[in-house]
């Protein structure tokens, strides 16, 4: 019975090199994409847990397709050195926390703008009956004014506290203009969602690699001491 290699590195080096004499190697990209690359199961922690031959098959062929897949991204884009490696994930995770970063301020503005655009809209609603008593000469009469028309001052107080804490002008713009805003920076928001989005993918997807790196190469122990058949 023919024997597995002594670790997944071999498996895909030869594979590798098979590849490489046929011509039939992938090309290169001018901007690294990270492939969609399953994680590696920890097969002795599965056997542990229970799981029976079947599913250690599974796992086993399982195991050699991403540590495949893992290992020619990795020779690919020269990051099979553990320090490379390390050093791609952390760039990766600093673009995707500075991606975050952007999204969250842009989702901030949206939220920030409709909030005006609330505020506006009450003030605008209520300003009549502001008015109205502000016309009124009688302190008794604008007392009973005043109370007809309470949640309509409470409404129009607090949207004015409102408008004065989001920086709002005094000279209020109009409506539409507003409206304009916020759908541009809805636009905005959309754009920097999906930038972090890629960039946490792509970060997820690195320190999956690492992760099937790190189990790919190390040593295989022999279970409870008795002679078996080295697998992935």
């Amino acid at each position: 019975m023919q024997k597995w290699p002594k670790s997944a590195f071999e498996i895909v080096v030869r594979v590798s090199s098979n590849e490489g004499a046929s011509g039939k190697t992938a090309p290169k990209e001018s901007v690294p994409q990270v492939p969609s690359i399953g994680r590696m199961v920890d097969r002795e922690a599965k056997r542990a847990e229970g799981k029976g031959i079947g599913y250690d098959r599974w796992a086993s062929m399982h195991n050699l397709k991403a540590w495949s897949k893992t290992f020619m991204y990795l020779q690919e884009h020269d990051l099979l050195s553990p320090d490379k490696l390390s050093a791609a994930v952390d760039a990766a995770g600093a673009e995707a926390r500075e991606a975050r970063s952007r999204y969250d301020a842009a989702a901030a503005k949206v939220t920030d703008k409709k909030a005006m655009l609330e505020a506006m809209d009450n003030y605008r609603k209520t300003y009549p009956v502001i008015k109205e008593y502000r016309a009124i000469r009688k302190e008794k009469d604008k007392q009973k004014f005043h109370a007809a028309h309470e949640a309509d001052f409470i409404i129009n107080d607090a949207a004015k506290r409102q408008l004065d804490k989001l920086g709002a002008p005094k000279q209020l713009p109009k409506r539409k203009e507003v409206v304009a805003e916020i759908q541009s920076l809805i636009s905005e928001k959309n754009e920097s969602y999906n930038d972090y989005r890629e960039k946490s993918d792509r970060l997820h997807e690195l320190m999956n690699m690492q992760r099937n790196y790190q189990m790919a190469m190390q040593p295989q122990q022999p279970k409870y001491g008795r002679k078996h058949e080295t697998e992935l």
